[in-house]
């Protein structure tokens, strides 16, 4: 259970550092204007793909732990 809660917490940190790395990228990369809106639509897509890859993961585990629990029980 705790190296869930560590996996977790390094893939919030590693997802705040990809947006944060990638605002400062665009920011001070010297490209035209819809050149730039187009590279943070694209950040923005990634960024919403891999949260929806996350939360699917998510699910996933707990539906195993559950799994378990029941075992468990049983």
């Amino acid at each position: 259970m705790q190296q869930d809660c560590r996996c977790g917490e390094m893939v919030v940190m590693f997802l705040a550092g990809l947006a944060i790395g990638g605002v400062a990228g665009l920011l001070l990369a010297p490209h035209a204007g819809a050149y730039t809106r187009r590279q943070i639509q694209n950040l923005a897509e990634d960024v919403k793909e891999q949260a929806s890859n996350l939360a699917s993961e998510a699910k996933d585990a707990v539906e195993n732990v559950v799994q378990q629990g029941k075992r468990i029980v049983s």
